[in-house]
């Protein structure tokens, strides 16, 4: 049975860090030739970095890779219309720049399931405290939303850039509901007990 959990925290760990490794860098410019990322320290290894970047059907190989950046220059197709705007498809995400900042991160089917996968709900059942917990393993934009059995809304927030979200309960009566969490138009439900 040990060796059973130990195998499990392992998993549970390669999940994460794969997580955390395939985002968006948070920072990209291009002169229409190259394309310049820039990571935070320690936030992604470069053997977890794609050798090539697709950027408006043109195709750009990694030359130069260290912890707070990656370069790519142009193997093949024409030099970016518009360097202050662009798109870039590492393969696991799609990414958009606008004058060097992130404006937009399209994460693949691959990686939403990952988050999902890692979601944690608790206490589950509630049975002491007025605080129900929602746990991912890296940060995401999400809508959350509590109903009760016969559909009625009886919650709703908002996770932004966060991987962990409060909800306060205290005013809810003992009872089964249904969490809903929405993220990146895909949509999971949860049960949650209540019984203080």
């Amino acid at each position: 049975m040990r060796n059973l959990y130990s195998l499990l925290l392992c998993f549970g760990l390669f999940v994460t860090s794969n997580i955390v490794a395939q985002s968006c860098p948070p920072t990209g410019f291009s002169n229409g030739t190259s394309l310049y990322f820039f990571y935070d320290s320690g936030t992604s290894a470069c053997v977890d970095r794609p050798t090539t970047v697709t950027a408006e059907s043109s195709e750009f190989t990694l030359v130069d890779c260290g912890d707070v950046y990656s370069v790519y220059n142009l193997t093949t197709g024409a030099p970016l219309v518009n360097p202050n705007f662009f798109t870039a498809d590492f393969g696991y995400a799609t990414c958009e720049y606008t004058n060097g900042t992130l404006t937009n991160e399209t994460l693949s089917l691959e990686q939403i399931e990952a988050i999902f996968n890692t979601l944690s709900i608790y206490p589950n059942p509630v049975t002491k405290g007025d605080v129900l917990t929602i746990k991912f393993a890296s940060n995401i934009n999400a809508s959350v939303n509590l109903y009760n059995l016969t559909g009625k809304l009886i919650l709703s927030n908002e996770l932004e850039n966060s991987r962990v979200k409060p909800l306060g309960l205290s005013n809810l009566p003992n009872g089964v509901y249904l969490l809903q969490i929405t993220f990146d138009n895909l949509s999971i439900t949860r049960k949650v007990v209540i019984m203080k």
